[in-house]
């Protein structure tokens, strides 16, 4: 009998090692949330810093559970990007004359806070130094720093519009605290005929291929062609091998004229026909060079950036 109790008693702390554990991590998640909230709460323009506008609505907050019901047609991308947590809150003048939302979203990390700027930018803005960087528009001013994409909307037009953006954007940015800077990777890129601000950051799918993720990605013109450059640093040189691979194998499987080479310390394959391209694998890099209509260009392109992955990542 005393066995039989000590069996059960052994069975009923078994059962509840894990469902104490599951609270633990349920009470964690509700702490790191109550604080995300917080930070975002205390972003937002208050007081003197707001110019004499306040919040007349919110602030609201947003989860990935729920954030198709603020941005429906815009959720699946803002997720794909790490998305944790927005807070939204409506402002109006001091008249009451004007209205005006800010959106502040946090994202999974700053690579993630600056593609989903980066997703939304056109290389044709108007961009502006605020925050690391941000562009205005007729009625917007969106800006990213560290986590936070954030995104002020305005419903009306008007001469002072632009300085009242800048003010409270300010305001917000300076909260921001540390300094942030562009992704590290973009320095690895050829400077010639690339388009200015057209750098990328795709967190996951690129090509529709789900073993190419974390992809800095740029955009280059020559004449009257364009041509693009991706580059993605792996968790380790086996990984990036595997994908380069696989990426190989699904040329294949679309019929591609392959030629490939192995050198010293990378190997490289080149597709030939319309839309060519060269991809190139080194140490933990994977990167090439797609719809090139000159292979011979698109392989000085990967020297060049052979020639600063082995300066910096021997």
């Amino acid at each position: 009998m005393k066995r039989k109790k000590a069996i059960l008693g052994a069975i009923v702390i078994a059962l509840a090692i894990p469902l104490a554990s599951a609270r633990g991590s349920e009470g964690i998640a509700r702490d790191e949330l109550a604080r995300d909230k917080e930070i975002l709460r205390t972003l937002l323009p208050k007081g003197a810093e707001s110019g004499g506008w306040k919040a007349v609505s919110g602030p609201k907050f947003f989860g990935p559970q729920n954030l198709w019901e603020y941005i429906n047609g815009q959720a699946e991308m803002y997720l794909d990007y790490g998305f944790k947590l927005l807070v939204t809150a409506e402002y109006t003048s001091m008249d009451g004359s004007r209205f005006m939302t800010i959106d502040i979203f946090q994202m999974g990390s700053p690579n993630h806070a600056f593609g989903i700027y980066a997703a939304e930018r056109s290389p044709h803005d108007r961009f502006i130094k605020m925050g690391v960087q941000g562009y205005l528009g007729e009625n917007v001013l969106n800006f990213w720093k560290g986590l936070y994409y954030v995104k002020l909307t305005s419903f009306q037009t008007s001469s002072d519009i632009e300085e009242i953006f800048m003010m409270l954007a300010g305001a917000i940015a300076n909260k921001i605290k540390e300094s942030y800077s562009e992704p590290e990777l973009f320095a690895y890129f050829p400077g010639k005929n690339k388009v200015k601000m057209s750098e990328r950051f795709i967190p996951k799918n690129f090509l529709g291929l789900p073993f190419l993720k974390d992809v800095y990605l740029v955009e280059y013109k020559n004449g009257g062609s364009s041509y693009q450059v991706f580059l993605i640093k792996n968790p380790s040189g086996e990984e990036a091998e595997e994908a380069f691979g696989k990426y190989q194998s699904f040329l294949k499987s679309q019929n591609e004229k392959i030629s490939a080479s192995r050198e010293s310390d990378y190997q490289l394959i080149f597709t030939e026909g319309e839309g060519g391209k060269a991809i190139f694998q080194y140490g933990s890099f994977v990167g090439g060079v797609l719809n090139s209509e000159d292979l011979s260009e698109a392989g000085r392109i990967i020297e060049e950036i052979l020639h600063t992955l082995r300066s910096r990542h021997p």
